[in-house]
């Protein structure tokens, strides 16, 4: 698959299944970025096959997809065989609809009982270490040497902070830096509340991580907020997502990275105002 498009992800549209809301966002693009957030489908990968084969599809892979028959915490810091089976299963979709690389959300320090209005709640039993990730990345590229595994940079959930890893500046940086073959999702929303919350300076940390790490960056999540929590609120002319994926376009187009709206509770139109905002953004 060709990088270096701009794409729309399932995690905009709810209530739907994945199929209908590919069928939806097809009206404004066909470069869908498969996420969770829905129920179990059977033979969806046969269907997804088909709609690629037939209509022209570009697909990227997100995280918690496909959804399971019996849904669970994906936690990419647990070792566990529950984990590795999931993104066993993840990487036969990502194989089969010629994708080079799956990103996974940077992983949880406990077990949680539930998600709660989509964040971790109610923390109990084991906790993780940054090691479970790192040994998670050797296992992945032994099992799947032709595919590369991109972590997206999390937030502080306050007033828990002990939530996730990987969300100061300064954690991206000394996991970009732990090895050769360490890919980021760069998500400027989330960094966003890591600044805010973790009082560092959200530019610098943009261009830090675009003057000195662009090579590892895979894809680039949008979605906009206030600084508190991730509001996953659309991208418009007046965001300073939109100012940096505009300022910055020369580079993300030279390197191929993938850029993905990933606003929630929107209208098609809203997002199809935001998707022509950015495309218009990127070809500057």
């Amino acid at each position: 698959m060709e990088n270096g498009k701009l794409f729309i992800s399932t995690a905009c549209l709810k209530n739907k299944s994945i199929i209908d809301r590919v069928s939806d966002l097809s009206k404004i693009t066909l470069n869908i970025e498969l996420s969770g957030g829905s129920q179990y489908e059977p033979h969806l990968l046969d269907k997804l096959v088909k709609l690629k084969r037939e209509k022209g599809f570009n697909f990227l892979i997100h995280n918690y997809f496909p959804p399971p028959e019996k849904h669970f915490i994906l936690n990419v810091a647990d070792t566990s065989e529950q984990t590795r089976g999931f993104i066993r299963k993840t990487v036969g979709y990502v194989e089969s609809l010629g994708i080079d690389y799956y990103s996974v959300h940077a992983g949880l320090k406990r077990d949680f009982k539930k998600f709660k209005n989509e964040l971790p709640y109610g923390p109990s039993g084991k906790r993780y270490s940054l090691n479970g990730i790192y040994q998670n990345e050797i296992w992945f590229r032994k099992e799947f040497p032709e595919i590369k595994l991109a972590l997206e940079n999390s937030y502080p959930h306050n007033p828990n902070m002990e939530t996730a890893f990987v969300i100061h500046i300064d954690e991206i940086v000394e996991y970009l830096e732990s090895g050769v073959n360490t890919y980021l999702l760069f998500d400027l929303g989330h960094l966003k509340v890591s600044s805010r919350i973790l009082d560092f300076n959200y530019i610098e940390a943009v261009e830090l991580i675009f003057e000195k790490y662009i090579d590892r960056v895979l894809e680039i999540h949008l979605s906009e907020n206030q600084g508190e929590s991730d509001k996953h609120e659309i991208v418009f002319s007046d965001s300073i997502q939109y100012l940096l994926i505009r300022d910055n376009s020369d580079l993300i187009r030279k390197k191929n990275i993938n850029v993905t709206i990933e606003a929630r509770n929107y209208s098609i139109e809203n997002i199809q105002e935001s998707f022509n905002l950015m495309n218009e953004a990127l070809a500057k």
